[in-house]
């Protein structure tokens, strides 16, 4: 009897949504890093301080980076951990918008918009990842790297202890706001948590993961948003409670540091690799 191998393929289907969602992405992020002052009109609700609507607005251009790779196409398993976060982190948004309706103008177009889009993606994107998932391999490409594991567990220990700040900020939004860095209310805490709930589920996913060639659409992504977040920091330090340099700088800073100094690592070890490879045999 013949089995059908996985073609490692993304879908059409996948890729038409993706490519739908990007262009949404992309003009969320504008707004949100660029007119902070103006989310009121432009946006679902109005946002104070602008590094909140900063740190969405940087996240929101990762993930568009994120879904450009998938519409793009090329081999699956270097994008299917990108599903799961984004799953995580829709029905988080849904969450904080229903436990916060009172905050909202139903009446409000940009509102609407954000409503139709986290009512639909939490299903929608669970239901692309379930549908292409068969198509991965689970094998290492011809020129691929197994991932040291100290870098896997480091990833996942981040995943968990983002985990535990999302969750807090969900169920205890008070617990966040009182030790963030910038001004918060129940609202912005909810959201931030479900950011934090992104960053987990990445964690725990790609942790798993021991090919090399499905982390660095991930650590690009991660690394666009909180580069961003950075650069907005130094240029909006009146936002910071304590002024910009805080212990949540300078773990970004660190973790940007990590994610650059570990994709410059593996791929020296895989161009090595191919150098070895690629020698011909001397008799």
């Amino acid at each position: 009897m013949s089995t059908i191998q996985p073609s490692d393929r993304i879908y059409p289907l996948t890729r038409l949504v993706a490519g739908l969602v990007v262009p949404v992405l992309a003009f969320a992020f504008a707004i949100l890093y660029f007119y902070p002052d103006q989310t009121g009109d432009r946006f679902a609700w109005q946002i104070a301080p602008s590094m909140t609507a900063a740190f969405m607005g940087a996240g929101y251009l990762g993930g568009a980076y994120v879904f450009l790779r998938v519409a793009l196409g090329g081999p699956w398993h270097r994008v299917t951990h990108g599903f799961p976060p984004v799953a995580a982190f829709t029905t988080m948004m849904l969450i904080a918008t229903i436990l916060h309706w009172d905050r909202f103008d139903p009446g409000h177009l940009p509102f609407q918009l954000w409503l139709f889009l986290y009512a639909v993606t939490p299903i929608l994107i669970p239901l692309l990842w379930l549908r292409n998932r068969p198509e991965d391999p689970g094998q290492l490409e011809a020129d691929d790297l197994p991932v040291p594991r100290p870098a896997r567990l480091l990833m996942m220990t981040a995943g968990a202890i983002f985990a535990a700040v999302a969750a807090i900020g969900l169920l205890f939004p008070d617990l966040l706001i009182g030790i963030w860095v910038w001004k918060l209310t129940p609202l912005t805490a909810r959201i931030l948590a479900g950011w934090f709930a992104l960053l987990a589920v990445g964690g725990l996913t790609i942790g798993r993961e021991n090919r090399w060639s499905s982390w660095p659409v991930g650590l690009g992504a991660i690394s666009i948003w909180h580069v961003l977040i950075l650069l907005r920091a130094a240029f909006t330090p009146t936002d910071f409670i304590s002024g910009p340099l805080n212990w949540y700088t300078a773990l970004v800073f660190l973790g940007v540091v990590g994610m650059v100094g570990l994709y410059i690592f593996m791929e020296r070890r895989r161009r090595s690799r191919r150098m070895v490879v690629s020698q011909p045999m001397t008799p």
